[in-house]
């Protein structure tokens, strides 16, 4: 993915296309040719953030601002005075997180509970990784992040918590209370409990750095 990244941004950098264009094709071409799979492909954050720098140097260069230009001020909205620039973190966890919901909101009931079933023992073994490094305080967290990388149904739920975005059942969170700060300790807020249908997305509390638009 660097390397394609890489190339379809040096030709953009080279080329005729005005600074409009240029977050034009990022936003449309560039991206979306990045991100079709992301919803079953596991990303590494440092990943993510090295591909928004190569976006922003790009949107940086194209606009004639310096390379130490704040990154929020070209990703804050046109209305307000930014230049609304795309962004491959954002993508990757909204993708995650739709990804996710229509699983558990399928028409196929079968499908409804696979995806459950899935989530409830994938959150289960990350939970139970989770709990015995923390009581041996032997070795490092690094099994528990392996197995987000294999464990895709609990991967996209951190997605979600990661966004500073829950699930809710009719406007209240349908999350169990009593496990949810003990999860977010262990597990550097990445993983909760497990949601029932049907489902909605709302908005928590956005993060400045990454602003996730609405699903």
């Amino acid at each position: 993915m660097d390397e394609t990244l890489k190339q379809k941004l040096d030709a953009l950098e080279g080329s005729y296309a005005s600074p409009r264009q240029t977050l034009n094709i990022i936003r449309t071409a560039i991206i979306p040719s990045l991100a079709y799979d992301f919803a079953v492909t596991p990303c590494s954050y440092p990943d993510l953030d090295e591909w928004d720098a190569m976006i922003g140097r790009v949107i940086k260069s194209k606009h004639n601002l310096w390379r130490s230009t704040l990154t929020d001020m070209i990703r804050e909205d046109v209305h307000s005075f930014g230049l609304g620039a795309p962004s491959i973190y954002v993508e990757y966890h909204r993708r995650s997180a739709v990804a996710l919901v229509t699983s558990l909101e399928d028409p196929s009931e079968r499908h409804q509970s696979v995806t459950m079933h899935l989530l409830t023992h994938q959150v289960a073994q990350v939970k139970a990784l989770a709990t015995t490094f923390l009581s041996t305080r032997e070795g490092t967290s690094l099994p528990i992040k392996r197995q987000l990388n294999l464990h895709m149904r609990a991967r996209q739920l951190a997605c979600i918590h990661a966004s500073k975005l829950h699930l809710a059942l009719k406007g209240n969170s349908i999350f169990f209370r009593k496990y949810q700060a003990q999860i977010h300790t262990q597990i550097h807020q990445q993983v909760t409990d497990i949601p029932t249908n049907p489902l909605f997305l709302t908005h928590h509390t956005q993060s400045r750095k990454h602003p996730l638009p609405p699903l």
